[in-house]
């Protein structure tokens, strides 16, 4: 995006925002994201694009004299829709990376629990870890060497930063247990091997679950929107036959087309994103 555009949004808008509740809030969301703006700006970009679609859908419907809605309705439904298409793609995107950390989680444990049993100081194992190819959780652990190495930050403090931050609540747990372990001196080795069979004990449930969620909404589909659908086309045929060609002020053949080019692709979309919405926690 233009960085002009940005500093302009900005201009308009950041002043009221920087510094509020709402701004901390989304710094925590875009840190989390991996976007590296202030929440500020993002706000602004965000809000302001958001108006200016608005505008552009609500003149034209003006403008042309469309009467399908209301220009103001739909240049609210237009600011609306935009607004929430931005916060699905970021809560979309904090999700991947909760889900990639977790995938990649009880493998790092065991490669640390390995480590840790050969006496590898907590500082070395967090290095180790983070040059090796543990996906999210090595990229995770990257910025605490990151802080440490070149802001000089102390490796309780890194390690704190970025629990607070990580999208996952298993690599959090995770984090906050380790600095307590540097403080008390506890045994690495084996508080990792518990979380590890913690770990894969919640796996083995949630892949139990889902298989059985998988079936009821398998029937969910075949039952409303199949045999639905099927059941309501046959009603119309069957109701247009007995009324003469028609149903109310509709004919026949416009109720088909609403059915098959209105009604059964929505269905299909409510049920898609059903899925995405309750099946997207769960991962691969």
């Amino acid at each position: 995006m233009n960085i002009y555009y940005k500093k302009l949004c900005y201009r308009l808008l950041g002043s009221y925002i920087e510094g509020t509740g709402l701004e901390n809030e989304f710094s925590r969301t875009l840190y989390q994201a991996e976007i590296n703006i202030s929440g500020s700006m993002f706000l602004s970009v965000w809000i302001i694009s958001s108006l200016l679609l608005a505008f552009a859908v609500g003149g034209v419907f003006l403008i042309l004299s469309i009467d399908l809605i209301n220009p103001i309705s739909a240049a609210f439904l237009t600011f609306a829709a935009s607004s929430g298409v931005i916060y699905f793609q970021l809560t979309t995107k904090i999700q991947n990376r909760r889900l990639a950390i977790d995938r990649n989680l009880p493998f790092a444990i065991s490669h640390m629990s390995i480590l840790a049993s050969t006496g590898t100081p907590p500082l070395n194992l967090l290095r180790m870890l983070a040059s090796s190819n543990h996906g999210a959780v090595s990229a995770e652990l990257k910025k605490i060497i990151h802080s440490v190495d070149i802001l000089g930050k102390d490796v309780i403090a890194a390690v704190l930063d970025v629990a607070r931050i990580t999208p996952s609540p298993h690599m959090r747990s995770l984090l906050i247990e380790f600095t307590r372990m540097v403080h008390t001196g506890g045994s690495m080795e084996t508080y990792l091997q518990g979380r590890l069979d913690q770990l894969l004990e919640i796996k083995r449930e949630v892949q139990k679950e889902l298989n059985q969620s998988l079936a009821l909404f398998s029937e969910m589909y075949i039952t409303f929107i199949s045999t639905g659908v099927i059941m309501s086309v046959i009603g119309v045929t069957v109701g247009s036959i007995l009324m003469g060609g028609k149903l109310g002020p509709f004919q026949a053949s416009d109720l088909f087309n609403i059915f098959v080019y209105f009604i059964m692709p929505l269905a299909n979309v409510i049920f898609f994103v059903l899925l995405m919405v309750v099946y997207s926690p769960h991962g691969d």
